[in-house]
């Protein structure tokens, strides 16, 4: 099945990097970089989406205009959700315990990295 990956994250810096190393592990994968939730939600309504990819979404928590938490509320609220398509990871800076402790009661999300990811991370969540 090919891989369409969403990196949602406002530090462009970190977006680039990030799609780098994935590009390096496997450069058949399509990259979609969003600035905020509410443009990876845009992006996602544009797509097609079918049963020939699986959509990876790596999703920073604190961005401007829709938020990580937004992002997830919006799309379960959507008719783009199918959680045989969909793996969403949290990717944050956050320290902040409470963060952490949602993310691992969120039924949409796969699991928490914390920034920077590691090539390992990337290679795992790839898998």
């Amino acid at each position: 099945m090919k891989k369409k990956i969403f990196i949602i994250d406002d530090d462009l810096i970190y977006r680039m990097i990030v799609a780098k190393t994935i590009k390096s592990i496997d450069e058949s994968i399509l990259i979609f970089e969003c600035d905020n939730g509410k443009e990876g939600l845009e992006n996602l309504q544009n797509l097609e989406i079918n049963s020939n990819f699986e959509i990876t979404i790596l999703l920073d928590i604190n961005m401007p205009v829709l938020d990580g938490w937004g992002f997830l509320e919006e799309l379960r609220n959507s008719t783009l959700y199918d959680d045989t398509k969909f793996s969403i990871y949290l990717v944050s800076s956050s320290t902040d315990k409470s963060d952490m402790l949602k993310s691992e009661e969120h039924d949409l999300l796969k699991g928490f990295f914390s920034k920077p990811l590691r090539r390992t991370d990337i290679y795992n969540i790839l898998k």
